[in-house]
């Protein structure tokens, strides 16, 4: 059994880092929010809290002690993995709804669905079966944080779910609105009737962006985690401007690929240039006037943005507050200048 030291361990191995990334850079940043060293939304370098966080409902998380965990309406949640005591960071997930009923120890039970793309998971070493609008079996592999999750497209109609065994902390979910993209997110308990977890909104805007953001040139690190998805845009950071944006997203219509979207196109175009994995990533993205960079370890793209950026709110983990990354954030780091490419380099390897 992993104890609470050895956890403590791992997660100290990730805070050794402290201010590495600023002595790899050579220069200090403007802003840094390190939600897995110190999980809290304050910016590091000036020690003032500038993120505005909202979520219309509770969620769910794994705490630093392995454990599920339940934050309260607009708290941020930092997630942990449940093995290793890894501290992953601020996790930002959309909205998604709980169709089964009492989902801690979950019982045999109909459920109405609708023929798209549907996701079953649940913790334990019980079994369910799914007969009528579809047919499959699931079977539990261990207790919790063993977790078994099985993706399928119904036809309309009434699906029966029995259970035998022990099953618990069970989600049926429709992902992205319903939509037909699904895969499983944080456990959402209900009881007598279906509950939603509402989608995590994080955002600096006013002063507290235009204290740190420089228009004219700036470089951006992040090291996220994603949930895989081949057909579902998911979105690390955007910075958001009138006419020329800039951000780092898995695009809808590439398999496995993050780009930078740099002045309202991408770099690389899609299809070509370097693939970034699905997991975790380093990346960074440099500008200067129209001239724009994404670099990940050896691996650089150059852009030519169409104008000069422009924005005037950064949104953490979404596109305007939608298109949620749907994983975690480590690190985001913003310096108010153009990193040398060598340095780019550096700072993601």
């Amino acid at each position: 059994m992993r104890t609470l030291a050895t956890k403590q361990t791992a997660i100290n191995q990730y805070n050794g880092l402290g201010n590495q990334l600023w002595d790899l850079s050579g220069q200090r940043p403007t802003l840094d929010l390190r939600f897995a060293e110190d999980r809290t939304l304050v910016d590091a370098t000036t020690g003032s809290n500038l993120v505005n966080f909202t979520r219309a409902s509770s969620g769910t998380y794994v705490g630093s002690d392995g454990l599920i965990k339940t934050a309260t309406t607009d708290e941020a949640r930092f997630d942990h993995n449940p093995t290793t005591g890894e501290s992953l960071g601020l996790l930002v997930e959309e909205s998604r709804t709980n169709l089964l009923l009492n989902s801690a120890t979950l019982a045999t039970q109909n459920v109405t669905v609708t023929a798209i793309a549907h996701t079953l998971s649940f913790y334990g070493t019980g079994t369910v079966t799914l007969s009528g609008a579809h047919s499959a079996t699931l079977v539990g592999t261990g207790a919790y944080p063993s977790r078994v999750a099985l993706t399928f497209t119904p036809t309309a109609g009434t699906l029966t779910v029995t259970v035998s065994g022990t099953v618990e902390y069970a989600n049926l979910e429709i992902g992205v609105g319903g939509s037909g993209v699904s895969f499983p997110t944080s456990y959402i308990p209900t009881t007598g009737s279906t509950a939603t977890r509402a989608a995590d909104v994080a955002s600096i805007s006013g002063s507290n962006f235009s204290s740190w953001f420089n228009a004219s040139q700036g470089s951006i690190f992040s090291d996220s985690r994603i949930i895989q998805s081949a057909t579902q845009t998911q979105v690390v950071y955007h910075f958001d401007g009138a006419n020329y944006d800039i951000s780092l997203r898995q695009p809808q219509v590439l398999a496995d690929q993050f780009r930078a979207n740099i002045g309202n196109q991408f770099t690389p175009a899609p299809g070509t240039g370097d693939a970034l994995s699905a997991g975790t990533t380093k990346a960074a993205v440099a500008y200067s006037g129209t001239a724009g960079r994404l670099q990940v370890g050896s691996a650089g793209d150059n852009a030519t943005m169409a104008g000069t950026l422009d924005a005037s709110q950064l949104f953490i983990g979404s596109l305007n507050g939608a298109t949620q990354l749907n994983g975690t954030l480590k690190r985001l780091a913003y310096w108010s200048q153009r990193l040398p490419n060598e340095v780019l380099q550096a700072i993601t390897t």
